[in-house]
């Protein structure tokens, strides 16, 4: 599992047991599936802002690539949920007032050649992923 999917599984577990939900920021790519759902137009462009709290099913299953399986709830409806560690991009809370975005993983997303906003932040700002290039340019 690379560093940063253990990071970010971590700090999800305790900002989940200590605040009691938790937010995960997930990419859209044909490698992670939202059952039959899907992402919107919307977030195959911005990406897609899960909730976990304790209404939430807690039975994740974690592999040891960090890929995540669990089964969530869409209104009425109960989706098979499978997220490729790749598009995982982050983990915030509202309440903690912490969040953690990845910056190892790929900068577009993989359906879509043009980068975009990785998601809303708390405060209902985009959280865009900076190419590389871009932050290592000096100014």
């Amino acid at each position: 599992m690379k560093k940063q999917v253990s990071y970010l599984q971590k700090l999800f577990y305790d900002l989940w047991n200590d605040f009691g939900s938790v937010y995960l920021i997930v990419n859209n790519s044909e490698r992670t599936q939202i059952g039959k759902r899907g992402f919107t137009e919307d977030e195959k462009k911005h990406g897609l802002i899960l909730v976990f709290n304790d209404k939430t099913n807690n039975k994740l299953d974690w592999d040891e690539e960090g890929n995540l399986s669990c089964v969530l709830a869409f209104g009425t409806r109960k989706e098979d949920i499978y997220i490729h560690h790749d598009d995982l991009i982050g983990v915030f809370s509202p309440d903690a007032g912490v969040q953690f975005l990845r910056g190892d993983v790929d900068k577009e997303p993989a359906a879509s050649p043009e980068p975009g906003p990785a998601g809303r932040s708390p405060a209902g700002r985009f959280l865009e992923q900076v190419p590389e290039e871009k932050t290592n340019e000096k100014h």
